[in-house]
């Protein structure tokens, strides 16, 4: 067994650290942007866009109904909410005037599958900033929620 040189085990132990911080980079997690509220009642829909937005970012708060947002936020901040229009229970519409009293500056996105341009003068009447048809448009989202929209309200 030989002994490195100093110069040897210098040069070694630099490769060392470097490796050691590239890996410590690549395992770094991106800052998380903002919570999200989520709420849609389809299960399948509502983890599609928990995986997008957690993928993006974001902190999602999923739930599945409006009295479940209500409860979900009312210790909490929100950056943006994702608000399906037609839910069970009490409507996406109700919840949507509630979130803008209580989150003037949250980035607030309505969504259906019903989409025409009613549904979207619907939407802006109740403070949404945006309304997306379903299916989503994965960049029309990131856009959206990137977006400080002010003209609406």
């Amino acid at each position: 067994m030989s002994l490195m040189t100093s110069e040897e085990l210098a040069t070694s132990t630099e490769l060392d650290t470097r490796e050691r911080e590239e890996r410590s980079d690549s395992l770094k997690l991106e800052p998380v942007r903002g919570a999200v509220l989520v709420v849609e009642d389809d299960p399948a829909h509502r983890e599609i866009l928990v995986e997008m937005l957690a993928g993006w970012g974001y902190e999602p708060l999923p739930v599945g109904s409006a009295e479940e947002a209500e409860f979900a936020v009312r210790n909490k901040r929100m950056d943006a909410a994702i608000v399906d229009v037609f839910l069970p229970g009490r409507s996406g519409a109700t919840l949507m005037s509630r979130l803008r009293e209580r989150f003037p500056q949250s980035v607030l996105i309505g969504v259906s599958a019903m989409s025409d341009g009613a549904m979207a003068r619907k939407c802006k009447g109740l403070g949404a900033d945006l309304f997306i048809g379903k299916p989503l448009d994965p960049e029309r989202l990131a856009e959206a929620l990137r977006s400080r929209h002010t003209s609406w309200h």
